[in-house]
């Protein structure tokens, strides 16, 4: 059941780029003052010291968005990918801090998707995240973008690697079959597998009890669970 979990790393990228497309690109009235304003957005500031020629790329396509009336569309294109593969690159070296950031920002918004959009569950497991974006409150929103910036910041600083692969595998898999068995195999879920309304609110409630599960671990146990789950270490040994 990993792989519509592992889907959040990725769809987390998009997420950062969207931040820009919904809250920061409406503001941004001066060209000059374009990168004063990307830095304003949590996590810019670390993809600026850290992964600098992506960065540069960002502020180069939003300055041409800009120009061209405030379009997101190339910036998306063009940087999703990168930020994808950012993501994916520095999750499975964060911190215990980071990573209990990154799933505690997310466990309240999966328990709200659950009582009031459950298809966003399902949007966002399918790769979608822009209903999970707007469903969130500002706070949330800028919850999840200081988590990823704790993220890269950490990664980059003081990596942490996975520590200890079998115990990680023992634990993510016990409380996945507490999930199952609560929720039901429904919430194996799979972009083929039509579901119920309210099959779909228990993908979106498995998935915060999921993640609940994983915070209750001691810490260091806890960030190699997360990092195990969203990383697809061990993948074809374990699906």
């Amino acid at each position: 059941m990993r792989g519509f979990f592992r889907i959040l790393a990725i769809a987390l990228a998009a997420l950062v780029i969207a931040a820009l497309a919904w809250k920061w690109i409406p503001r941004f009235h001066d060209y000059f003052r374009a990168e004063s304003g990307i830095l304003e957005v949590p996590a810019f500031p670390e993809i600026k010291e850290f992964y600098p020629e992506l960065y540069s790329r960002i502020l180069a396509d939003t300055k041409s968005a800009i120009l061209r009336g405030g379009s997101m569309d190339d910036i998306i294109a063009e940087n999703g990918q990168n930020l994808a593969a950012l993501l994916q690159n520095d999750l499975p070296m964060a911190s215990p801090e980071a990573t209990s950031a990154f799933i505690t920002s997310f466990i309240g918004v999966f328990e709200k998707a659950g009582k009031q959009d459950p298809e966003c569950c399902v949007e966002l497991i399918n790769g979608s995240e822009q209903c999970m974006w707007r469903l969130m409150s500002q706070e949330e929103q800028d919850n999840v973008l200081r988590a990823i910036a704790l993220i890269i910041r950490s990664a980059n600083t003081e990596p942490a690697e996975l520590g200890n692969l079998k115990q990680a595998e023992k634990d993510v898999g016990r409380i996945s079959s507490d999930v199952v068995a609560k929720y039901g195999p429904e919430i194996d879920y799979t972009a083929q597998s039509p579901l119920t309304d309210e099959e779909k609110k228990k993908v979106c409630f498995a998935i915060a009890d999921l993640y609940s599960g994983t915070l209750k671990l001691p810490p260091e146990r806890s960030s190699d669970a997360i990092k195990y789950l969203l990383s697809g270490t061990g993948e074809q040994s374990s699906d």
